[in-house]
């Protein structure tokens, strides 16, 4: 016992000094994050959120008139709902951040966390403070919508694309010719917008795309021909609707000229796999719907979001047979700490370890950067200890796996400078 516990804590140590890159990002801005003026218990918030929604409905806080109202009704949601992680990952926060000594909030310590968090927020050192020497972050890969900005100091740009699934719609035409100073006039201008728009963020320091289009459709994406393609656009430049498969046959066309130019250009391909937000289709972004994509572009790398969870298992057999595939846990942990170890134990053993992104904090706030991280780097201590102590992997292995999986695997596959 006395040798796992020093194992465990020797991976941490390991852990904590990597210089870890965050491979998916969603933070604000710091810049943005002053604008807001300070936070507090009731905007520091992440994925509960969703599950506040659940159990209490739309705009909670709204119905309160003051901070007293807005503790007696987050209070109500807690009685219901503070067994999920989601919560956990806000108490990891509280206390290793802003001081919360005890094991959940009440109404003897709601008010203090509440202006632990005013104060410290609006400390201009502490965005850097958390984000660079608390996290330890090499960089955060970061979604950047079409046509905005990022600060090179905290992030490495990744091309968020659903732009490009829209183009038969008016508005998505008119904001891509507007930032281009280009007339999109048929399919071929179309992709050659979306091939300058690319290239244009890939020579500022980007260094890929990605899709989050499972939100609103299937994964399933199949070739569909140039002509085919052509036909289906034509109809939205003449302002005709679209039915339901003149729509997929056009974005599938769309989704795997991407590919191409990741194959051409070397960008890596992210694509949200996975977990949905409420009322969501889920068996829409099952991983394995993806096949005929990943065949087609074996030297394309893709870069498969959130474990693909709840279908983890099958999107392990495609990091173990498709050399393309790279298994990211960012999203997991806060997701469910049990699933995270259970899936990383199996995946350990499936797929080469140069593959695994331990680390992608998908939130909003660095403060929520850093407890997910925290929750990140205990279960991965805890799988590689067990997996010494049970499945015959060596002490050596488990420290080298800990550190590639936070940090140089990333590095590698993003082709950032060490």
């Amino acid at each position: 016992m006395a040798r796992h516990t020093e194992l465990r804590q020797r991976l941490l140590d390991e852990m904590a000094e990597v210089r870890t890159v965050d491979c998916h990002s969603h933070t604000m801005l710091k810049r943005e994050y002053y604008q807001t003026g300070g936070l507090d218990l009731f905007s520091l918030m992440s994925y509960f959120n969703r599950d506040i929604v659940t159990t209490a409905g739309e705009n909670l806080f709204a119905r309160a008139a003051d901070d007293a109202g807005k503790w007696r009704l987050l209070k109500g949601v807690l009685e219901k709902s503070r067994n999920v992680t989601y919560w956990r990952h806000n108490l990891v926060v509280y206390q290793q951040l802003f001081g919360l000594e005890e094991s959940e909030l009440s109404d003897d310590n709601w008010e203090a966390m509440n202006a632990a968090i005013r104060e410290k927020s609006q400390d201009p050192a502490w965005y850097h403070h958390v984000t660079a020497e608390l996290c330890n972050l090499e960089t955060q890969v970061k979604n950047i919508p079409w046509f905005e900005d990022w600060e090179p100091e905290y992030f490495t740009a990744v091309l968020r694309m659903e732009g490009a699934l829209n183009l038969h719609q008016k508005e998505a035409r008119e904001g891509l010719e507007k930032h281009l100073d280009i007339a999109i006039t048929d399919l071929k201008t179309a992709k050659e917008a979306l091939r300058k728009l690319v290239e244009q963020y890939l020579k500022r320091g980007a260094v890929g795309v990605k899709l989050a289009h499972a939100y609103g459709r299937t994964l399933e994406s199949l070739p569909v021909a140039e002509t085919r393609g052509a036909e289906v656009f034509d109809q939205a430049l003449r302002g005709q609707s679209l039915n339901a498969q003149e729509v997929k046959d056009l974005q599938d066309h769309i989704i795997f000229y991407l590919a191409e130019l990741c194959q051409e250009t070397g960008a890596v391909f992210q694509i949200h796999t996975g977990v949905q937000g409420n009322w969501g289709n889920i068996p829409d972004s099952d991983p394995l719907l993806l096949i005929p994509l990943l065949k087609a572009f074996p030297g394309v790398r893709f870069d498969l979001f959130h474990a693909g969870y709840p279908y983890s298992r099958m999107m392990g057999m495609l990091g173990k047979h498709y050399p393309n595939v790279w298994l990211n846990m960012a999203w997991m942990y806060v997701i469910s700490m049990a699933a995270s170890r259970q899936l990383l134990s199996e995946w350990i053993d499936l797929v080469p370890g140069y593959r695994l992104l331990a680390f992608g904090s998908d939130v909003g706030y660095p403060e929520m950067v850093y407890g997910h991280l925290q929750m990140a780097r205990a279960c991965v201590a805890d799988v590689l200890t067990e997996k010494v102590a049970r499945d015959y992997l060596s002490e050596e292995e488990a420290v080298s796996l800990a550190r590639k999986m936070f940090g140089e695997n990333a590095m590698e596959l993003y082709g950032l400078r060490a």
